[in-house]
């Protein structure tokens, strides 16, 4: 017994590195999101990604470009590229809006307008703060926020472990799976 807890234990502390001391700090799902709808905005083709802000300064260029890598795979369903720069197959009004560092007060709703990609972000001491928003339009149908602290550059593991599980929570394969506790059962709340 006492080995099957040390097991787990182990098992635990492995997983809490793994992490790279990524927090998710918040996911919103509005009733009209559909796993279906990401799935038509993005299943086998590009899905636009918009950037805003480089908490690491530097070439924004090579940022986007390992954030959008970050992001591949990180997701449920068929392959989706997420890019900077869509090509012809990319729906036109679905995509992900990024915001570094975002200011206080950046709400969903600003988050999927023209107005965000003007935000002036706001670099936190160590910590790196992260706003995600799937758009349809200029509303948003998820948005999750996390955070990490200590990470070095676009190419360190808890930085790219920050934005993978930020894409992850975007899409999640069902809404009733974030239903809050004093929701009733088979009401998506």
């Amino acid at each position: 017994m006492k080995l099957r807890t040390l097991t787990l234990a182990a098992f635990v502390v492995v997983a809490a590195c793994a992490a790279g001391g990524v927090r998710l700090t918040q996911l919103d799902v509005t009733p009209t999101y559909s796993p279906g709808e990401f799935a038509y905005a993005a299943a086998g083709r590009d899905l636009h990604v918009v950037i805003v802000g480089n908490p690491f300064g530097g070439d924004q260029a090579a940022f986007e470009a390992a954030v959008t890598d970050a992001m591949q795979g990180r997701h449920w369903g068929q392959p989706t590229n997420f890019t900077t720069t869509p090509g012809e197959d990319a729906r036109p009004s679905f995509r992900v809006v990024l915001i570094f560092d975002p200011p206080v007060g950046m709400n969903a709703a600003r988050q999927c307008r023209e107005e965000a990609l003007a935000v002036q972000t706001v670099p936190a001491d160590d910590e790196i703060q992260l706003s995600g928003a799937f758009c349809s339009g200029d509303n948003a149908r998820t948005r999750i926020r996390g955070r990490v602290s200590g990470a070095a550059g676009p190419q360190d593991p808890a930085f790219r472990e920050l934005v993978g599980q930020v894409t992850n929570g975007l899409f999640p394969p069902t809404r009733n799976r974030h239903r809050g506790r004093d929701c009733p059962p088979g009401i998506i709340c």
